[in-house]
């Protein structure tokens, strides 16, 4: 990964280059098998061992030809294993004002940019508005009295069984969409990896109906969630996104984001007694728990250098900030 050490600001060596006596700590890929190398030097030399993962602003486009702006280093677990503590878990437990020291203006005005720009993990898809003058007809149903989003996800992601999910969650969760909601539209938004045929989702074999729509098209996430009155979601984070754009959200898992009284849970996590804001929430999260690099100086960043960047790249891309009444 370019620019590694500049997010751990430190000097970065491949564990087969490992000096014994010379390490302060190993970094492996969250919870992924493909960490073991790195747990293992750290168990050997008695380091710590940190846990990497993608941040919430990542970059334009996913892969790798597209490093990321935004990671998260995690010395206690890693957030989207629900099992055991975070980092991340821990702060939102903790006793602190999350709010204070000018936190709280800073998550306002982050936010208030996300939402201006339609910003995500994944910054490619367009607005809906482009996505309908594409098709040339309306995405969502016109005559809708009320519209739910579910939102799918690729088969063996770890954030589902270390949410405390499993497949047919993902069924129970469209049952009770269908259930819950008895005069919503249901649209069901397939996973980008989905839809660009790298991966496999849970919902593949799902038609139209009539209350049933399968979005299958690449849309930019907050354009999609301000016409919806309640998403729900396993262990997705675009269920934090529909926090972000004051959308009420159901979690059928355990994600970062549930279990601090912002979500309707049907899980419950033991550790998570504190109640939680969604502003606190995101200064944790995004303001804390992450790291940023600033792209143009190669030096470590801030939200707002992402935030610029990504919003450049979309202006670049033709897409243009939709007028947004919410």
């Amino acid at each position: 990964m370019p620019m590694l050490d500049a997010f751990l600001q430190a000097e970065v060596v491949p564990c087969w280059w490992w000096p014994r006596g010379a390490l302060d700590a190993t970094v492996g890929w969250g919870r992924s098998r493909h960490a073991w190398r790195a747990r293992r030097v750290a168990a050997d030399c008695d380091r710590p061992f940190l846990a990497l993962e993608d941040g919430f602003l990542r970059s334009f486009h996913p892969g790798r030809q597209h490093p990321p702006l935004s990671l998260v280093l995690d010395d206690v677990g890693i957030h989207y294993d629900s099992t055991r503590p975070s980092a991340l878990e821990r702060l939102l437990a903790s006793e602190e004002d999350l709010l204070g020291g000018g936190a709280a203006e800073d998550a306002a005005r982050a936010r208030a940019l996300i939402r201006e720009h339609g910003l995500s993990k994944y910054n490619h898809a367009p607005p809906m508005a482009r996505v309908q003058a594409a098709l040339g007809r309306p995405l969502l149903r016109p005559n809708d009295r009320r519209r739910v989003l579910v939102v799918d996800q690729t088969r063996g992601d770890l954030s589902i069984a270390l949410g405390g999910a499993s497949e047919h969650t993902f069924t129970e969760l469209l049952v009770a969409a269908l259930a819950d909601n008895p005069h919503a539209t249901v649209y069901v938004k397939t996973h980008p990896q989905v839809l660009a045929g790298r991966r496999e989702g849970h919902y593949a074999r799902l038609r139209d109906g009539e209350r049933l729509v399968v979005l299958r098209q690449a849309i930019e996430p907050l354009s999609l969630l301000r016409h919806m009155d309640a998403v729900y979601v396993v262990s997705s984070t675009l269920g934090f996104e529909a926090l972000l754009a004051d959308r009420p959200v159901c979690c059928f898992g355990m994600p970062w984001y549930a279990g601090w009284g912002a979500t309707q849970d049907r899980l419950r996590c033991p550790r998570r007694t504190r109640a939680r804001s969604v502003d606190e929430l995101f200064v944790a999260a995004y303001l804390r728990y992450a790291r940023y690099l600033n792209p143009e100086t190669h030096a470590p960043g801030t939200v707002f250098d992402a935030i610029d960047w990504l919003a450049r790249q979309r202006r670049m891309a033709g897409f243009r900030p939709e007028r947004r009444s919410d």
